[in-house]
This record gives C-alpha cells, structure tokens and sequence, in this order.
C-alpha cells in the first residue's frame, strides 16, 4: 500500500534514495569586506551601463525557448573515471530501486556499497540526502549481491520531497539556460545565475573553524539559498550534469570548487566566488595556473573525493588559456547568438573599462 501511495503522488515520476553530510574541514574564503567592494562594484557597474543585461533575449527582443526535464539518473564521466563503471551502474541501480518504491538493489559487494551511498547521492541526487540512509546492519548490507538501505521519512513525505526537488531543478535549468546553448554557455549562464541566487553562508564557515559541522550538503544549498564551498560547487556541478555538461568537483587547501570538461579540456570554475564578487571572471574557467595564483596549488588537488587518492585516475590538467582575458574582469552580459560576452573592469583613472570576449567554437 504504502508503495502504491508513492507512485499516485507522484504520477510514475517516483524516486527516493540516500546520502549524507560529510566532515567539514575549515574554509578558505575571501573576507567579508572583499564581498562588500565586489557588490558595491556591480551595483556602480549597473548604474554606468544605463541597464539591465537580457541575455536571455534576443536581438528582437523576443525570448528564446528552454524545455530542460529533471533526470533522476545523472552521473558524470568523472566520475566514472574515477570510481569505474561498475559504482556507476550500482548508483543506477539504486535509483531505480529508489523509483520503484523499493529497499533493495544489485550491487556486487559491500566495498561498492559503501562508497555509492557514501558518495553518490550528495552529488548526483540532492534531495536524497534527507530521505535514505544505509541498512540497518551496515556491517551485512549486501548478501548475494542485493543490497538493502532504509528510509529516513515515511513514502509519502518522501515522494513530496522529491516531487518538489524535480520541479525546483527543473525550474532552475529553465531559468538559467536556453535549448541552444552550448556547454560553455551553460556553464556561464549557471555561473552567473548563482551569483545573482545564492549566498555564502559566513555564519557556518565560522562554525567549520573551532567545531565539526555536520548538516553541510549540497541539498541545503537548494533548500536555503545559502551554503558554503562545498554545498555550492557540488550544486553547481550538478545542475551541469542535469544540462548534460560534464563536471564535478576538486577540493584543495580546505576548499572546494567544480571542475568541467568543455571541447575535451578541463577548466577550473570556482562559483563560491562568484556569489558575492560582482560575478568576477578571476575564478571562471581557469587554469591549474590561474587556480594556483587565486590560492590552491596543484599539489593539494583531490579530485571528487577520498576515493581518488587511492585509485589510479587521469591526471585532469587545466592548461588552456584562452580565457585569460576575462580573469582580471567581470561579467556584464553575454549574447549566444553573437557568441560573445561584455565584462569589464576599472581602468586607472576608475573608468569602466569594457572588453567584448568572442567565444566562438566554445
């Protein structure tokens, strides 16, 4: 019955699964008065420019269409690159067992286990977070190759919990992005939208510095509007993957960012200073260089999670430069069907200083 209740409220759109917040090691921010000129910088820019960007409209001034559908199954290649195919089809597997109404699904052994409930849902379903949890005997979670978990809610508030998410990432992508962007484009208008949605939450870095926070997941970022490092680059990278982009994230120096694959090359994208910089081109498709002089060298690089320290992976280098112009500006607009961008910065004499980017071929 309780099954049936699932699929009625949610009209064969059914999905619950799992994941969990992680220790937080303290952050390396920007301070709040770096914040504070970076936003009294845009509002001047906004003022100068006469109004307000439309970069979602074109030339005539019509908008153009966006029909993105929510995916419960994503994962990137990253990922898969990383944790093999094998945790892949396990995580799949899962979710299906989670649209089924069910408790139970394949997986080949208890390492695979652990990992794909450990790692999967918080990057790859948020909302799982709060609605599934491991077996009860976490120690024989997997006999004969079926795996069982538990639910946190009951059905029915999970089915309203996920209805809900569906609808808010669908909302999200049709906000953000049109039908015809290409992958660099989505990456720059996710980038943007951030800045202008989100907000860094200064109260629980403080926290992260003298006591172990535990409620830190990229689903609170949906549900609050806020968060911290962490929180915002795995949404960011998420919500990519729901646009078919290829990305995930990296961690270094007690941060953490997103990393994407745009034309078969990696490129660094740190949305957390986007939030509150005037959308600041300095954190925007970087390089291991640029990325190193921001703070975070390459040495310190763990790629996704844990897990990659201990499994042999591609190397992932970020070397293209081509959008080193942008990294001393920030963002004013862009206009896909032109395929550039305006950004700016202060000239010497604090006059607006405008550079118009051309992005063709990206």
């Amino acid at each position: 019955m309780a099954v049936f209740v699932v699929f009625a409220v949610l009209q064969g759109r059914v999905f619950i699964g799992l994941a969990f917040g992680e220790a937080r090691m303290p952050e390396s921010r920007g301070t709040s008065e770096t914040a504070a000129t970076g936003a009294k910088e845009i509002t001047e820019s906004s003022a100068a420019s006469g109004q307000e960007a439309t970069p979602s409209e074109m030339t005539d001034g019509t908008r153009r269409q966006s029909s993105y559908v929510f995916k419960p199954k994503v994962c990137s290649a990253y990922m898969e690159e990383i944790f093999g195919k094998t945790m892949c089809e396990t995580w799949f597997h899962l979710v299906d067992a989670v649209l089924a109404g069910e408790d139970t699904f394949a997986c080949p052994d208890q390492h695979t286990y652990d990992w794909v409930m450990g790692q999967f849902p918080i990057r790859c379903f948020p909302v799982l977070t709060d609605l599934i949890d491991y077996a009860y005997d976490r120690e024989n979670s997997v006999v004969d190759g079926i795996a069982s978990f538990t639910y946190r809610v009951p059905l029915e508030e999970a089915a309203r919990q996920i209805g809900e998410f569906d609808q808010q990432v669908e909302g999200i992508l049709n906000d953000a992005f049109e039908d015809d962007y290409s992958d660099f484009e989505k990456v720059l208008a996710l980038y943007e939208y951030f800045s202008q949605h989100y907000q860094y939450d200064y109260e629980t870095e403080q926290k992260t510095y003298v006591a172990f926070v535990d409620y830190t997941t990229t689903y609170r970022l949906f549900k609050e509007g806020m968060g911290i490092c962490s929180e915002i680059a795995r949404a960011f990278a998420y919500l990519l993957m729901q646009a078919g982009v290829d990305a995930a994230t990296v961690m270094g120096g007690g941060h953490e960012w997103s990393l994407v694959r745009i034309n078969g090359v990696n490129y660094h994208v740190d949305p957390t200073f986007a939030l509150d910089t005037g959308c600041s081109l300095a954190y925007f498709m970087m390089t291991d260089e640029q990325r190193e002089a921001t703070g975070y060298g390459r040495d310190s690089f763990v790629f996704i999670s844990n897990y990659s320290q201990d499994h042999p992976h591609a190397d992932y280098p970020a070397d293209d430069d081509t959008f080193g112009p942008l990294w001393e500006r920030r963002l004013e607009t862009f206009y896909p069907q032109e395929n550039f961008l305006r950004c700016w910065k202060y000239s010497d004499i604090g006059e607006m200083d405008y550079l118009d980017f051309d992005y063709t071929g990206y």
